[in-house]
């Protein structure tokens, strides 16, 4: 598992005094049933105001807020509880347009806090990246508030390898169901594992756009929000597909040459991973295995037979917490023979 999905800067004259703008329905429908991160996120994206430019008009009424806490605010990290919070949220309910008192009634009695706080049922989204500080330092800039309010439903990764046993590309296809009312967006990480190696490029195909991307090019980490159509209710589903592609030369001279493995923070319910090998250049061997968060593996390695056509796959049903995982090897090549003297 992020930012406002419209970034245009806006050219229409700014709002002043109580006069409200004419609504979405998607946003009208977020001011009556929240929750307040979500919504707030909505009205800051449907006013085409950046949060430098919020910050600016806030300080100007006398509320003066930081940029880092409006991101916390629309992100569901924070909310405002401060009485001098509270003012200055009434001030930006004027600032985005939206009736007096709509966020704020949002907000609900104040999250408990000290030791009766309610624990979360998974690690945050960063520990599961906890061996490989560029993936946690990228995700720990995006929202990720959104991934632990969608169940997975299934997941279909499909891996195409050369005949060398380099990976070319990946296609994935997933189906997410909401369990809250708002949830807008997946986020999604590939680490190259190895220095030196561009970040593969990753492109959305159907049920969702790209939004913000992050990448480190010195290790080959990318971390890059998908955004629904729209936002989805309580029990809705969204059907995402997307690729990832490598350079001209593949995924090469990394830790991951011969690997494949996703990551699970929340259970999914059917995890399919499918790997097309060339037919004329099959691996000498393929197998399954499963590990934990540590990355010790969890049992023995199962085999995966590899079919006439270069195909094969794996199958986890409840899978998670942890990472379920692929390798090859490739067969070695021919010895060639010099003819007799």
């Amino acid at each position: 598992m992020v930012v406002p999905r419209t970034r245009t800067p806006s050219t229409a004259s700014p709002i002043t005094g109580h006069e409200h703008r004419q609504l979405s329905p998607e946003l009208s429908k977020l001011l009556r049933t929240g929750p307040f991160d979500v919504a707030l996120r909505a009205a800051i994206r449907s006013s085409r105001l950046s949060l430098e430019r919020i910050q600016h008009r806030l300080r100007a009424r006398g509320t003066p807020v930081s940029i880092t806490a409006l991101s916390y605010w629309q992100s569901g990290r924070r909310r405002p509880e401060r009485p001098d919070s509270l003012v200055a949220l009434r001030e930006l309910e004027d600032v985005l347009g939206v009736p007096d008192g709509a966020l704020s009634a949002l907000l609900g009695p104040p999250k408990p806090r000290g030791r009766n706080r309610e624990e979360p049922s998974a690690p945050p989204l960063t520990t599961l990246w906890s061996d490989n500080a560029s993936a946690a330092g990228l995700l720990s800039r995006l929202d990720t508030s959104a991934d632990g309010h969608l169940t997975r439903l299934s997941q279909h990764d499909v891996l195409d390898i050369d005949g060398t046993g380099k990976q070319r590309g990946l296609r994935v296809r997933q189906l997410v169901q909401a369990e809250r009312n708002g949830v807008d967006r997946w986020v999604t990480v590939f680490d190259n594992a190895g220095g030196g190696v561009a970040p593969p490029t990753i492109r959305a195909s159907q049920g969702c756009t790209l939004g913000q991307t992050l990448s480190d090019n010195r290790n080959g980490v990318v971390a890059a929000e998908l955004l629904f159509e729209r936002c989805l209710e309580k029990g809705e589903t969204a059907l995402l597909e997307y690729e990832i592609t490598h350079g001209p030369n593949g995924l090469v001279g990394t830790d991951q040459d011969h690997t494949y493995s996703r990551r699970f923070r929340l259970p999914v319910r059917e995890y399919l991973v499918e790997l097309r090998f060339d037919p004329d250049n099959p691996p000498a061997r393929c197998e399954s295995f499963a590990a934990r968060p540590d990355g010790s593996e969890l049992e023995p390695p199962k085999p995966m037979p590899v079919d006439s056509r270069g195909r094969t796959h794996a199958v986890a049903l409840d899978f998670g917490l942890g990472a379920f995982c692929v390798r090859w090897h490739p067969a070695q090549p021919r010895p060639h023979h010099s003819p007799a003297r």
